[in-house]
């Protein structure tokens, strides 16, 4: 696969990471010149159809996707039956080589991370995916620590029910979810529990749970309770045990309501409103610390995701060293709480609750908020219950306003299909939108009369009726598929910035050597075709040998006075002609000798006896002439004539 061009276009350089079932190359666009990752189907998937069908899954899940923290998927097809994704080329590291060098991570760190992860889970779980594979190995992180989601080979829709085939239902087995362990339906709480198994593996450097064999690995997840972070790395807060160890409960009911919440709640794990629902552990409990955790790991500066529609969540990261925990400054004033504080509070509570009550009555989006801050017992630690709160019983049923025109569902009309053909990308997402169409990027495709980046197809065609809110289809122009060959100056260049001139315009490249009096030796003399070629064409160099005869290789066997005179025309010397007995013959022809006859040529030879049969001479070089003679020389030369 290395070294090659795929679909006349992006060209193979090394490879660079392997999976299961698939390998990574960095590659080269030659038409937008730029650095891209071309994912192939290993060779014995490629004719598997549910091997082909989690491939394609896999570009389908993530081609229409725009968002900071996910891949981009730039382009899909198949190279001699083997099928191919070319993605956007991460310059960095997978999360996982990260946390086996720099890890454990403090708890702004691991937030800061799963707010870029927690934003792209949402991006998917919104439109309808479930990743099912996340884990370290599938979060790049760039050299400025933006994080990217990466290889949706096992996603799939919510709605799709086959969710438990072989090999490709289960993820990877550390960081699976009970629920998919035990064979049930992947959902976006599955992503959660993951994401959770992630950040435990960040603040610890270890996975919670581990066993000798996979099934062992996947039993321990449905059935036993995981580890509170601070076992492991007893400088991890209280509150950020009890955020991790809600993301890792059990039933996913319990688990944060989305990715983002959970992002949200590591970010601000100081005010973690449910961190007195754990014990405060004493100075006198904690495990002594070794100079090796006395040790901050290295500061990480994970970006913030950025800006993306309908997500308002802004980064909050605080700086290394938390302190004291919130409750471990509780339990030291615990006792000095007086009656008057107790009054305050109480009045306080009663306040809240009519509030609460009242916020439930009047925004169903309260109900989502406070599932996020049920509070979470972390296992081995006493137990705090918090009484229940009482349900006030509301004198009257609030009755909800009336809907007014404007909260009414848009009439859904047909519109003639827009014109795109010409026009920029912005133009036509802009122009699509404004008569309440979808737009949908297709492969680029080439373009005599379009210009690159511009639209050069569209489905439906303009003028077409077709439903608002429907979906065209649009194809960007790679601009002329014609390569102008004399525009590129080849004659008289090096042969090697010829050759890369050739292979930036996207043709193969061949070379033939040739005579030439003018040009150089290792400079081009000439290119077939000879006009222009097709992108993807291979295009031969005619490389100049200088003013040289090349030796004809297949001299060998003819009457020697016929090839002594033609080396001659080709303007060679023929200084010597040598006979050879038979046992000369097998020496110097071998297994080629058979067939020789009385008088042929064998050998031919430069003057210090190395052979130069196919060779380049300088013109007036001299060579000897090694021939056959079984008799006499001038029997042989009379048969010959």
């Amino acid at each position: 696969m290395e070294h090659t061009t795929v679909n006349r276009r992006y060209r193979v350089d090394r490879r660079i990471g392997e999976g299961g079932m698939a390998e990574v190359y960095l590659g080269h666009d030659l038409l937008l010149n730029r650095a891209v990752a071309i994912k192939v189907l290993r060779s014995q998937y490629a004719s598997d159809p549910m091997f082909r069908a989690r491939f394609e899954r896999e570009a389908q899940a993530a081609a229409g996707f725009t968002h900071p923290n996910i891949i981009d998927i730039y382009d899909v097809g198949e190279e001699g039956g083997t099928p191919y994704i070319v993605m956007e080329y991460v310059r960095g590291e997978t999360l996982k080589t990260i946390i086996e060098a720099e890890g454990p991570f403090d708890a702004d760190d691991v937030a800061s991370l799963l707010e870029q992860v927690g934003a792209a889970l949402d991006y998917a779980h919104d439109r309808g995916l479930v990743h099912r594979d996340i884990k370290p190995q599938n979060i790049l992180v760039d050299n400025q620590g933006l994080a990217k989601v990466v290889d949706f080979g096992i996603a799939k829709g919510l709605a799709d029910n086959h969710l438990t085939e072989v090999g490709t239902g289960l993820g990877t087995v550390h960081y699976i979810s009970p629920e998919q362990a035990s064979g049930l339906m992947a959902t976006p709480s599955s992503d959660i529990y993951a994401l959770a198994v992630v950040a435990f593996e960040m603040l610890t450097k270890r996975l919670p749970f581990d066993a000798d064999s996979a099934v062992g690995v996947a039993m321990r997840h449905v059935h036993d309770f995981p580890p509170a972070p601070s076992s492991i790395v007893p400088t991890v807060p209280a509150n950020v045990d009890a955020l991790v160890l809600r993301g890792l409960a059990k039933d996913p009911t319990a688990r944060y309501a989305s990715a983002g919440a959970f992002a949200e709640a590591m970010t601000n794990w100081r005010t973690f409103a449910d961190a007195s629902s754990t014990s405060p552990r004493s100075a006198a409990s904690r495990t002594p610390l070794t100079d090796a955790r006395l040790r901050e790991p290295e500061a990480r500066a994970w970006p913030a995701p950025a800006g993306v529609p309908g997500d308002n969540r802004t980064s909050s990261s605080n700086a290394h060293g938390s302190g004291s925990t919130p409750s471990a400054l509780a339990a030291g004033r615990r006792d000095d709480v007086g009656c008057m504080t107790w009054l305050v509070g109480a009045t306080v509570v009663v306040v809240l609750i009519a509030l609460v009550w009242l916020g439930f009555q009047f925004s169903p989006g309260l109900a989502d908020l406070a599932t996020d801050d049920a509070p979470t017992t972390v296992p081995g630690r006493a137990e705090t219950t918090v009484p229940p709160l009482p349900t006030p019983t509301p004198a009257e049923t609030p009755v909800p306003p009336t809907p007014t025109a404007a909260d009414q569902p848009p009439v859904v009309g047909v519109v003639p299909a827009p014109n795109l053909i010409g026009r920029t990308y912005d133009e036509a997402i802009d122009e699509a939108t404004s008569a309440g169409l979808q737009v949908r990027e297709g492969n680029q495709v080439f373009s005599e009369e379009v210009p690159a980046g511009n639209v050069a197809e569209q489905d439906p065609s303009a003028g077409t009726e077709i439903e608002q809110g429907s979906e065209m289809v649009i194809k960007l122009s790679r601009g002329s598929g014609i390569v102008d060959l004399t525009a590129l100056g080849l004659v008289g260049q090096d042969v090697e910035a010829a050759r890369v001139a050739l292979q930036e315009a996207g043709l193969s490249v061949t070379e033939e050597p040739v005579a030439s009096t003018v040009i150089p030796r290792g400079q081009v003399s000439g290119f077939q075709p000879a006009g222009s070629a097709m992108v993807g064409e291979t295009v031969t160099l005619l490389v100049s040998q200088g003013d040289a005869v090349r030796v004809p290789e297949e001299a060998i066997g003819q009457p020697r006075a016929a090839i002594a005179g033609q080396l001659e025309g080709l303007g060679l010397r023929v200084a010597e002609q040598v006979p050879a007995d038979e046992a000369a013959l097998e020496q110097v022809a071998g297994s080629a000798g058979v067939g020789i006859e009385n008088g042929d040529v064998v050998s031919i030879v430069d003057e210090d006896g190395g052979d130069v049969f196919g060779q380049w001479l300088p013109r007036g070089s001299g060579v000897r002439l090694i021939y056959y003679e079984a008799g006499t020389t001038d029997a042989g030369d009379d048969r010959r004539g």
